[in-house]
């Protein structure tokens, strides 16, 4: 999980700051540590800061924009231990299928990855297992190929099996299929 950058705990002078900002609903803070090395997180904050990177990286994918521009490790994994794992998953597939359908060609939006993609040959940081990078590839071609919005119960068959280390990883995953796949449509349609 070498991708997420831990961020630093404030000093006890920026305590203050923190829990302002984090209190402020418009101030992109998801998280604060309190004093037993315990997270507050609030997760709509969460994922809205996907959404938001998500869009400023289609917006340049020129721009170096990673999976902790979004949330930290431990807040992706707060998410995940609170049981709202599958929340983020969906989030993320129809977060992206909103952006790509409003400015790319429909029939490059809706073709999935196809089975020989491989993430990992694009991304070579990452290390996905086989079944995890199938299962994310899975939930993106779910939504690709889907006319609406994926439920719960949608993607059901495929997480319910998945431990955190699996959802952490394809959550991950998810936001760098987005990421590959905006890239390859933008190189495709040349709009910048």
């Amino acid at each position: 999980m070498g991708l997420f950058r831990r961020r630093p705990t404030p000093p006890p002078d920026d305590n203050d700051r923190a829990v302002n900002e984090f209190m402020d609903h418009h101030h992109p803070r998801a998280s604060i540590l309190d004093g037993d090395d315990r997270i507050i997180i609030q997760p709509g904050q969460v994922l809205e800061n996907f959404a938001l990177t998500m869009e400023r990286l289609d917006n340049d994918i020129d721009t170096p924009i990673g999976i902790s521009d979004a949330a930290s490790f431990d807040e992706v994994m707060g998410i995940i231990q609170m049981g709202m794992g599958s929340l983020l998953a969906l989030h993320l597939v129809n977060t992206a299928m909103r952006i790509m359908s409003a400015r790319y060609p429909e029939e490059l939006v809706r073709t999935p990855l196809p089975e020989q993609y491989d993430l990992r040959k694009q991304v070579p940081v990452l290390t996905f297992t086989d079944e995890q990078h199938e299962a994310a590839r899975r939930l993106f071609n779910q939504r690709t190929l889907s006319t609406s919005d994926l439920e719960m119960e949608d993607i059901y068959e495929v997480w319910e099996p998945l431990n955190e280390e699996d959802q952490a990883q394809i959550v991950t995953a998810l936001f760098f299929m987005f990421g590959n796949k905006v890239g390859a449509m933008k190189y495709r349609t040349g709009i910048k």
